[in-house]
């Protein structure tokens, strides 16, 4: 009797930690939803693009899936890692992809600088993770409030090295006369140049402009 009410808690037990988050989380529209796992290889875009999705609506209505296994986690990614995607954007300390869109340790291969801009050593990380990795989906996301797009928007003097961030955002700007153009001008913009790459071509990984909104959490996915 003891090792029947024993297991009936076990079970118990169980249940309630899927429900805070396992593989069986509850999704915030209802229903279960499927969360990466750090050792598995995702090689299918559109699946790769939900697990993004889903999480950005996880973390706008303050539902984030349970980050207890940080240790098994850690055991998994020592033998390496299988990130889904790949997330340019901006180093703004506002702009946190792990965050925003709810992943865990090995989830997404995150490349940051101001004005999230495909510069040569973003686009040798891209590379990277394309080629050796196999991510199949690379989504770049601007954000509300770029000072960097700001920036070059208002055509200041800059130190030398910021310089050469605003100089490379102006190329994108196409005339862009306020802010929020300027933001989209500049994240479609380096989608083409990221597409334009002969590895990213080569490997078909699909490439995304997304934009995220400070205020809200939201994020708004593009072509």
């Amino acid at each position: 009797m003891k090792r029947i009410v024993s297991l009936v808690g076990k079970i118990v037990l169980m249940m309630l930690l899927v429900g805070c988050g396992g593989n069986g989380a509850v999704s915030p529209s209802g229903g279960d939803i499927r969360i990466h796992q750090p050792g598995e290889q995702i090689l299918d875009k559109s699946e790769a693009l939900r697990f993004l999705e889903e999480g950005n609506k996880r973390f706008v209505q303050d539902k984030g899936i349970s980050r207890t296994t940080n240790s098994e986690d850690r055991e998994i990614l020592s033998e390496g890692q299988k990130p889904f995607a790949v997330v340019v954007t901006c180093a703004d300390s506002r702009v946190a992809p792990e965050v925003f869109f709810d992943q865990k340790l090995g989830d997404i291969f995150v490349i940051r600088n101001a004005g999230n801009i495909a510069d040569y050593s973003a686009l040798g990380s891209i590379e990277y993770a394309v080629e050796h990795l196999h991510v199949p989906l690379v989504v770049v996301v601007g954000h509300s409030m770029c000072g960097a797009v700001s920036g070059a928007l208002s055509g200041g003097a800059f130190p030398e090295n910021l310089q050469q961030v605003i100089d490379e955002i102006n190329l994108s700007l196409d005339g862009s006369e306020n802010l929020q153009d300027a933001i989209y001008s500049n994240i479609e913009a380096v989608c083409t140049k990221i597409r334009e790459n002969q590895i990213v071509a080569a490997t078909g990984a699909t490439v995304v402009g997304a934009y995220y909104d400070i205020k809200t959490g939201e994020v708004t996915f593009s072509n």
